[in-house]
């Protein structure tokens, strides 16, 4: 039986890419018992065609590396011409370091390694719940939940109040490998009027003062991540 907390996924539609037939038809069996709408490609210009064509309605996409015509990453690239929030799950038969650099440039929510076992998709709808903030709280850290619709950070089950900026901030942090300095002048400030980044590190040096320090980290001239 699927836990109810995953059923809510079910009014999602996801994009799932893979060119291996024997592994698509398994993997989309499975993923039928989660979400409630499944478009199948079997290569990466498939699959970008079925995203033009259905992007407002596409909330996630799960795509594996290597294919015919268009790769995976490569897909993703053009996907993140039209939308840079859409969560994207890359799955690949083994780990490169230049696919997982490639991975946080993108904002990729999770990197899977084949094969992909009923642990790992269990793990990745956990995540994606956690993303998707379904159940009300997002899941920072194993002890560190973020309460987006009170502005509260709980820490070890002591609650503690956000400024509009801080929730964002970490919200956005829950949602990306990397929140890169452009898209918080996007999401906190004027975009058309960035902070300094004398007041980017003032801001990140407050919050740290109301969550364990050492949980965000700066990714030199580009950005924040969870430390996790």
């Amino acid at each position: 039986m699927i836990n109810k907390r995953y059923g809510l996924l079910k009014r999602k539609v996801i994009l799932y890419v893979e060119d291996d037939i024997t592994l698509q038809h398994n993997i989309v069996e499975t993923l039928g018992h989660f979400f409630g709408k499944i478009l199948v490609a079997s290569d990466g210009d498939d699959a970008y065609t079925l995203y033009i064509e259905n992007q407002n309605r596409i909330d996630l996409i799960i795509t594996d590396i290597n294919m015919p015509n268009t790769d995976g990453i490569t897909l993703s690239k053009m996907v993140r011409e039209f939308d840079r929030k859409i969560p994207i799950v890359i799955i690949s038969a083994y780990t490169n370091t230049d696919y997982l650099l490639d991975s946080i440039d993108l904002n990729i929510v999770k990197y899977i390694t084949k094969p992909f076992t009923t642990k790992k998709i269990i793990e990745l709808m956990d995540k994606l719940v956690d993303h998707f903030n379904i159940d009300g709280k997002i899941l920072l850290t194993s002890n560190i939940e973020l309460d987006y619709e009170r502005g509260e950070v709980i820490v070890d089950g002591k609650r503690v109040g956000l400024t509009k900026k801080e929730k964002i901030f970490l919200k956005l942090l829950s949602e990306n490998s990397v929140v890169e300095y452009e898209m918080m002048y996007e999401h906190m400030w004027d975009f058309d009027k960035p902070p300094s980044s004398d007041a980017v590190k003032s801001f990140v040096r407050k919050l740290k003062r109301k969550v364990p320090p050492d949980i965000i980290k700066n990714k030199h001239s580009v950005g924040y991540y969870l430390n996790i």
